[in-house]
């Protein structure tokens, strides 16, 4: 069965980053992603900036990442690794979008 995956990474990394770790990962169905028997990337998002523990922003792109069929949201290890409010982050995306969250996108 596909299950319809989004990715979420940081907005502010996405300037140096064109997913060269995530990307490789979900074709090669390698790290967070072996676990999947097929894949379908619906979209692959930032989280729309540092809202520095505010999580509107990026409740917004899960929003929309779910709209467009996402039924599980993958959460780049660039905010996992980087952002000391990611626990709020993840729990919101939880509670307001109601999807499943996985840590990690490679």
């Amino acid at each position: 069965m596909v299950k319809k995956i989004g990715i979420i990474r940081c907005n502010a990394r996405s300037e140096n980053c064109a997913g060269f770790h995530c990307l490789p990962a979900v074709c090669k169905k390698i790290g967070p992603f072996q676990e999947y028997e097929a894949i379908e990337l619906v979209g692959f998002d930032t989280c729309g900036g540092c809202g520095q523990g505010k999580s509107e922003k990026i409740v917004a792109k899960a929003q929309r990442l779910k709209d467009k069929g996402v039924e599980v949201i993958h959460i780049g290890n660039c905010i996992i690794n980087s952002r000391p409010f990611v626990e709020s982050y993840i729990k919101d995306i939880k509670e307001k979008a109601n999807t499943d969250i996985v840590r990690g996108a490679h």
